[in-house]
């Protein structure tokens, strides 16, 4: 199943529903401790900082090394 890397998100601010665009994203960890290194990717992001914020909450033994943008055509 091909899952699109580009799209939108829909935010509520002020009581109103607002409809923003939304990427995908991967982000690059490395174990505190240890030597793994681990790729994830975050689908619907609003931007880059909020991808590097729900990998680092969803991950708390892993430090941030780098985040890159995907497009479709990274997985022709």
């Amino acid at each position: 199943m091909i899952i699109p890397t580009a799209g939108t998100k829909v935010i509520e601010k002020n009581g109103f529903h607002k409809r923003i665009p939304a990427r995908s994203y991967a982000v690059i960890m490395t174990e505190t401790g240890g030597s793994q290194v681990k790729a994830i990717r975050l689908d619907k992001q609003v931007s880059m900082a909020e991808a590097v914020q729900t990998a680092i909450a969803d991950n708390p033994c892993w430090k941030y090394k780098a985040v890159f943008p995907l497009t479709d055509g990274d997985f022709e």
